[in-house]
């Protein structure tokens, strides 16, 4: 069976001019012509515009079309899980849209509906945030039914804070500490408690403009609140270390302070990823621990027992850290081994 091309462009559902178009690049062409000149195409003819389509379907240009049915399956294997990873990228995106459009539904059928301006900066947050954070993680951060709470909370506080910056208050006063303790306290409950996202939440900070003009909060914040904190806990390392002691510290930190950070949220990972602590990845990365405090508190073991006896006595010392006591345990047990180690290398 013989078919005109207008028979053909009825049959298949594209223009003639498209037809024509195809036969011109050499992508499918009619296997003969009637005396009168016309177009015919067999049976052959029509299941290679049929793959034609299919391959179109998937995306691929004209030239990439013709490419691929001048190949082999491979080729046509590569392209298919491309686009596989391209659709569940899609869904992805698709499932996170509708969330954001569900909690705004919700928010609208509460007693308190939230404005205008509110709506766009969460919208515009949300599409920064999933530049650095997981839709897991975002769940986390946005899904509470308190968050609107809390994120009122965080942005009363920081506006306090840029107060305090813009007249001149020392990031050592009394009003900024406390004001810092606030700001951990809110991290905390928003993130609930991970260091993994306090990293993740520094960076993003100090580095994206639009986030910075939506939350004011920027690099000069983080430093401020920073300072702050230091100082408040060097105040409370006074009642554990002498002086000698309480000047090692009050000199490094804030050299390790991200490091700490860091290194806090890759044992947080290595816990929930159920890695033992005496394995020898967990035990390559206590060994960065340790050397990170030594850097913090030096080497003699006098003063590192008091820096535990005052961890184990005043909680506040680890706010802000991510230190749930799931964690602690995991890394005692951890550097338990790694001393344990380094002992019986020593003998």
């Amino acid at each position: 069976m013989l078919l005109k091309i207008g028979e053909l462009a009825k049959r298949i559902g594209l223009t003639v001019r498209t037809l024509h178009h195809y036969d011109a690049i050499g992508l499918v062409k009619p296997s003969t012509r009637s005396d009168a000149g016309y177009r015919l195409y067999n049976r052959n003819d029509v299941a290679r515009l049929h793959r034609v389509q299919a391959l179109r379907g998937l995306g691929l240009s004209l030239s990439e079309t013709g490419d691929m049915l001048a190949g082999d399956g491979a080729e046509l294997h590569s392209v298919i899980r491309q686009q596989i990873t391209s659709l569940q990228r899609q869904i992805s995106q698709a499932v996170d849209l509708r969330d954001r459009l569900q909690a705004m539904e919700a928010q609208l059928a509460g007693p308190d509906e939230p404005d205008l301006d509110e709506w766009l900066s969460t919208l515009g947050l949300m599409t920064t945030h999933r530049k650095y954070f997981t839709p897991e993680e975002l769940d986390i951060l946005y899904r509470r039914k308190d968050i609107g709470n809390e994120l009122a909370q965080w942005t009363l506080t920081v506006a306090k804070i840029r107060d305090h910056m813009d007249r001149g208050i020392a990031p050592q006063s009394k009003a900024a500490q406390a004001l810092a303790a606030t700001w951990l306290d809110l991290q905390r409950r928003i993130t609930g408690d991970d260091p993994r996202f306090f990293v993740k939440l520094s960076t993003m900070h100090r580095t994206e403009f639009d986030v910075q003009a939506l939350t004011g909060v920027d690099g000069a914040m983080l430093d401020y609140v920073t300072a702050a904190v230091h100082e408040s806990r060097c105040e409370s390392y006074a009642q554990y270390l002498d002086a000698h002691e309480l000047l090692h510290y009050r000199r490094n930190f804030p050299k390790c302070m991200h490091k700490w950070l860091e290194i806090f949220a890759e044992a947080r990972q290595m816990l929930e990823q159920r890695i033992a602590p005496a394995s020898a990845d967990a035990q390559a990365m206590f060994h960065r621990w340790e050397l990170l405090a030594q850097a913090t508190w030096g080497n003699d073991p006098v003063t590192r027992h008091k820096v535990r006896e005052a961890h184990r006595l005043d909680s506040s010392l680890l706010a802000g850290s991510g230190m749930t006591p799931d964690l602690q345990a995991y890394v005692s047990q951890g550097m338990a081994v790694y001393t344990s180690n380094s002992m019986s290398k020593m003998k």
